[in-house]
């Protein structure tokens, strides 16, 4: 860990009857294996005590005497490191391990639970230590071993259209209301509306983007801006199926931008984390999942003002939280904190190429294609995908084994193939191929998370429109032709396309690897891959070119469906 960043730490309350809480760092471990005794790791939220029933079992008064001198307590903010919320969560949990960190229980956030562990993991370790050390390596060279093996047998044949009829199957099975009605299973439905057709999947992407915005900003519960930005770009993506459903949102989206500005803004131009007990700081990955739900939102609505804030979102990280070669940092509160996680560089990727499509701006994707570069150079490997590793790894021997978080694999490889089908480079989307090659055995086992992959796998597989704007203009100035062919552009109800405000010099390149004319301004072209449509210049031709494209003309219309969007 570089000598000039501050370690991520926190204070506890301690007494004779109270647990004295350390932090995750080297000192912590090295302690837990000079005493030899195990660790009592608890991973949650700090910032706001998420989840009470996690915050009453740490309050039992027959913890502290129990873990006193015999248990090294450690507790763990899962949003300041979500490496290890990754590694040992779902969060909240609470869980034994070995001094040098492999997982041998586990149990739920309740108090009697949380003292029968800690009561078995003692007795365990007083009578069975060479048992339990023998089965976390056991475990740990099982691991390594299916990692070795998935490396051989990942391919891209493990990608095929049905991964979203099994995705749909898996989703429609979730009995966990949070994971039913996640914002990305909205979007599978969203997706699957268009794709499939399948009866009432609108209705249903409906319904959880009503939850999902309910339960990001309903008042008296944890307002997280990650959250809020997650709903609101699935309120966005519905608000282009009709106007009617868009007015249905308005109010709350209001309501939820609002909130972001001003309850959670900070006076740079970021959006904080959650609301502080003690100050919250501004992390790289809220912040621009809130940045890009304000720019689809503020496209969809037509409120330039919520496209403007998220755009400010998008600066801060990139001219406040820049960190070189290493990407961008994980948190500022008027320092920085931390090198950035994998989750910080794939989402504010993403936050870029929204930016980028939303307002036209070119540096914006120029900063994208510099992440991109430093993600494939930096965290990508071939077999297994985008690893993740947090400070502090190397130095004390944990977590050095390679983490693959499977959304953020999924999230990262979205992002390729955007640039791809923004750049045509060829590049691009073999890597975001590769990626969900290596991360799909098992995908259906892997929850809510599947409707990411299975939405993202589909879009590897399928045209889609990529809609060309030729202004005359820079973007940002005003153009009688152009601009409205790229806001049409930005509401077309399709399963998903990319939108580019292109310039005849700018982009002289590309529109020559395209075939198109270098002379011919103020035009748009709908096109898949290479193949372009002839100029057009009124809005109604264009969506007319991109549903043609996705085959709207015999769009079947279900129990609550839409025909050709008019």
């Amino acid at each position: 860990m570089p000598d000039d960043l501050p370690a991520l730490s926190f204070s506890f309350p301690a007494g004779p009857d109270v647990l004295s809480w350390r932090d995750w760092t080297p000192e912590a471990f090295a302690l837990a294996r000079a005493s030899a005794r195990p660790v009592l790791l608890v991973v949650g939220g700090l910032w706001d005590g998420a989840d009470a029933r996690l915050e009453a079992a740490l309050a039992d008064p027959r913890l502290p005497s129990l873990v006193a001198g015999r248990l090294v307590a450690v507790r763990v903010d899962a949003d300041e490191r979500p490496d290890v919320a990754a590694r040992y969560g779902p969060a909240p949990a609470v869980l034994a391990l070995t001094p040098d960190g492999e997982p041998f229980d586990r149990a739920a956030p309740d108090a009697e639970a949380v003292i029968t562990l800690a009561t078995s993991a003692l007795a365990r370790w007083d009578g069975d230590r060479e048992d339990v050390l023998s089965e976390a390596e056991t475990a740990r060279i099982t691991r390594a071993a299916a990692r070795a093996a998935g490396a051989h047998r990942r391919s891209a044949g493990a990608l095929a259209p049905s991964v979203l009829d099994i995705a749909l199957d898996v989703i429609d099975a979730l009995e966990d209301a949070d994971a039913a009605t996640s914002p990305e299973t909205g979007r599978l439905w969203r997706y699957a509306h268009h794709r499939r057709r399948t009866p009432g999947a609108i209705e249903r992407a409906r319904a959880v983007a009503g939850a999902a915005l309910a339960r990001a900003s309903r008042p008296g519960t944890v307002c997280r801006a990650g959250d809020m930005g997650d709903a609101l770009l699935l309120v966005a993506e519905l608000a282009r199926e009709d106007a009617e459903l868009a007015e249905s949102f308005r109010g709350t989206v209001e309501e939820t931008a609002a909130f972001l500005d001003v309850a959670l803004g900070d006076s740079g131009g970021g959006i904080r984390h959650a609301l502080p007990p003690a100050g919250a700081p501004v992390f790289a990955r809220s912040c621009a999942q809130a940045a890009r739900g304000l720019i689809e939102a503020g496209a969809a609505f037509d409120r330039r003002d919520w496209t403007a804030r998220g755009l400010r979102a998008v600066e801060f990280i990139v001219y406040r939280m820049h960190a070189g070669e290493a990407g961008v940092y994980h948190a500022w509160d008027g320092d920085l904190r931390g090198l950035g996680l994998l989750g910080d560089q794939v989402h504010t990727l993403l936050a870029l190429l929204t930016a980028y499509e939303v307002s036209g701006v070119g540096l914006y994707l120029d900063r994208a294609r510099s992440l991109a570069r430093l993600l494939e150079r930096g965290w990508w490997e071939r077999g297994h995908g985008f690893l993740d590793t947090g400070e502090w790894h190397e130095e004390i021997g944990l977590l050095a084994e390679p983490l693959v978080p499977f959304a953020l694999n999924v999230a990262a490889a979205e992002g390729f193939l955007w640039l791809s089908r923004l750049t045509h480079d060829d590049r691009y989307i073999e890597l975001a191929t590769e990626t969900l090659a290596a991360i799909a055995p098992g995908y259906e086992m892997r929850g809510r998370d599947v409707a990411s992959f299975a939405r993202v796998v589909d879009r590897t597989l399928t045209a889609e429109p990529e809609v060309k704007v030729v202004g005359e203009f820079p973007a940002g100035e005003p153009d009688r032709v152009a601009d409205p062919l790229h806001r049409a552009a930005l509401r077309l109800a399709v399963p998903a396309r990319t939108v580019q405000r292109l310039a005849l010099t700018a982009d002289a390149d590309l529109l020559r690897d395209l075939g198109l004319p270098l002379d011919r301004p103020r035009v748009a072209y709908v096109c898949s891959g290479r193949d372009c449509s002839a100029p057009i210049s009124d809005a109604e031709a264009l969506a007319s070119a991109a549903y043609a494209l996705v085959g709207f003309g015999d769009f079947a219309r279900d129990d609550g469906g839409a025909d050709h969007p008019d």
